[in-house]
């Protein structure tokens, strides 16, 4: 359990929090980093309840989110490339092909959703080349 009472109640205004996300963003931290970063060390729980937007907002609004793919489609790229590396060197490891089969339809369902929501183009598919020259 973590000491609280030690800690000062610090006034934090919306442009300091719009800073701290813009450093932590050229940082290269993800958003699930910056809210945690923000929760413990600005003690602001909810930030779209403080400022009305959530962190990819004010990161686009900022014109601070380059990728256009979300954080946790890359997440699962990322996963699924280390799987491929794995499978490559062990052969015979089928639990490793079921794990990386499982994350691409994983992949696939957020592709499906993504299209809808309008975050991706329509044209976007997963193949192992394109995911491994993404997390280069």
């Amino acid at each position: 359990m973590k000491n609280t009472e030690n800690k000062k109640k610090i006034e934090i205004t919306k442009e300091d929090l719009e800073k701290t996300i813009e450093e932590l963003t050229k940082k290269g931290k993800t958003n699930a980093e910056i809210g945690l970063h923000v929760k413990e060390n600005m003690n602001v729980k909810n930030i779209y309840a403080f400022c009305g937007e959530k962190i990819i907002d004010i990161q686009r609004r900022l014109k601070l989110k380059e990728n256009k793919l979300p954080d946790d489609l890359l997440a699962l790229i990322n996963k699924a490339v280390k799987l491929l590396k794995h499978r490559d060197k062990n052969k015979k490891d089928t639990r490793a092909l079921r794990g990386y089969q499982i994350t691409v339809s994983k992949i696939n369902r957020l592709r499906g959703y993504y299209i809808k929501k309008g975050i991706i183009p329509k044209n976007w598919r997963y193949s192992e080349e394109t995911a491994k020259l993404l997390t280069k």
